[in-house]
């Protein structure tokens, strides 16, 4: 996710609201008033004033208090607020935080929100990542989804018209894209891919390759993990789908293998691609900004991340945030209301038009793609997908041990991936 780099003053806005105008039950209160806190993170006071304004313009009674919050601490700052009975009403979680903090927020009412709608108008990795029993706990005003920058002068000096589409595509470019000097050094890399310290994002990449290889991560009733379990293909052949994964990964930091092209000594993967030594890495969209303050003048483009076969169904990754609704709130049913508008298609296609990010809704999605900056990022949101994660700091752990013991402490890959295996059931055993 990104750094934010300094954390803005509250801001305070006034809002007004009666129950009939927000469209709630119960009787009409119109001199009825309201205060409600948000807390929100990466989202500029400047962004997010239009959409309270809209609010605001529609309902006369209430006041909305907006804070910026700085990612650094903010986790930590969230629970304790909450512990001590002084937290927000509103608040961002990272699209993998539910499991961890769905017993602090208070689900949508059916009627505000239900599944049907949330199936029919939002991208699909909503319902995976934000509903619990059935009930939906948060809403993003925003996606983020992995895709494939490729520097255009490498690929050009190497005779390639264009960046590879599957990762078999991929794995055969690497012999053209890799430079090693005859010390044995990496002078230029295919592809920054098979290590975990300076590869960003090092373990979204391994769970996209896990799930565009079928593995599931975890049992439907999600009471034991599944990814060293073996399955069968369509041929009848026993394979192990997360095994294939975690081996799909590594081979790129190993010297013995064909795919060699990156290693522990290479330097981190967006200063690195910044500088023009790696033609191409994985990473969302809010790199653009980076990439546009570190190097201003590199020639590249963004392409969807590689797939199995040019074939199969895609499947790509998401990482977001979305905003809920804290059980301590006095005003739940308002706070969802106001959720529900802002996240409406006008108010959505105004926020997104003006910041240039990845809209949830279906409907805008599909008039973004057309969009010349945002358009392959708006078409991966479409089939990104998620897994549910009882801990999401404990699994990201898991899946960077994974990594580093096969890279570093050569653990056979049958092995590390078991150890993990083994973590990950003792993660849902605390959760029970």
């Amino acid at each position: 996710m990104p750094n934010s780099k300094f954390k803005l003053p509250i801001i305070l806005f006034a809002v007004m609201f009666t129950a009939a105008s927000c469209g709630l039950g119960g009787p009409q209160t119109p001199s009825q008033k309201a205060e409600l806190t948000w807390w929100k993170v990466f989202s500029d006071s400047r962004d997010i004033e239009p959409l309270i304004k809209q609010f605001e313009d529609a309902n006369p009674g209430v006041k909305i208090r907006y804070v910026e919050k700085d990612i650094a601490a903010y986790e930590d700052e969230l629970v304790n607020a909450l512990a001590a009975g002084q937290g927000p009403d509103i608040f961002s979680i990272h699209n993998d935080w539910l499991p961890k903090h769905q017993d602090k927020m208070v689900a949508a009412p059916d009627k505000i929100l239900g599944l049907r709608e949330l199936r029919e108008k939002f991208a699909s990795v909503l319902e995976t990542d934000l509903t619990a029993d059935g009930k939906i706990y948060a809403l993003p005003v925003a996606l983020d989804v992995m895709a494939l920058y490729y520097n255009k002068d490498l690929l050009a000096s190497a005779g390639l018209a264009r960046p590879p589409a599957t990762w078999e595509e991929l794995v055969n470019l690497v012999p053209r894209l890799t430079k090693i000097s005859r010390l044995g050094n990496i002078e230029q890399s295919a592809i920054a891919l098979g290590t975990l310290e300076n590869v960003n994002r090092a373990t979204d990449i391994l769970s996209l390759l896990m799930l565009q290889n079928g593995t599931q991560i975890f049992s439907e009733d999600r009471r034991t993990n599944q990814m060293d379990k073996s399955i069968r293909d369509q041929t009848g052949k026993e394979i192990s789908p997360g095994l294939s994964a975690l081996e799909f990964y590594t081979q790129f930091a190993d010297p013995a293998k064909a795919a060699y092209t990156w290693n522990s000594r290479s330097n981190n993967s967006i200063d690195t691609f910044a500088a023009g030594r790696v033609a191409m890495i994985l990473s969302y969209a809010y790199l653009g900004q980076t990439l546009k303050e570190k190097a201003p003048f590199l020639n590249y483009a963004v392409a969807p991340v590689p797939q199995i076969t040019s074939g199969s169904t895609k499947v790509n990754y998401a990482n977001y945030w979305a905003e809920g609704v804290s059980k301590q709130s006095k005003y739940p049913d308002l706070s969802w209301q106001f959720l529900k508008t802002i996240t409406g298609k006008g108010p959505l296609q105004s926020y997104t038009s003006a910041t240039k990010q990845i809209a949830p809704r279906l409907d805008l999605l599909e008039e973004q793609i057309a969009d010349p900056q945002i358009g392959v990022f708006a078409e991966n949101a479409i089939s990104a997908k998620s897994f549910y994660k009882p801990d999401s700091a404990a699994m990201e752990k898991i899946f960077a041990d994974m990594i580093s013991e096969v890279t570093q402490r050569h653990v056979p890959i049958k092995d590390a991936l078991h150890a993990g295996a083994q973590k990950a059931d003792l993660l849902l055993k605390n959760k029970r």
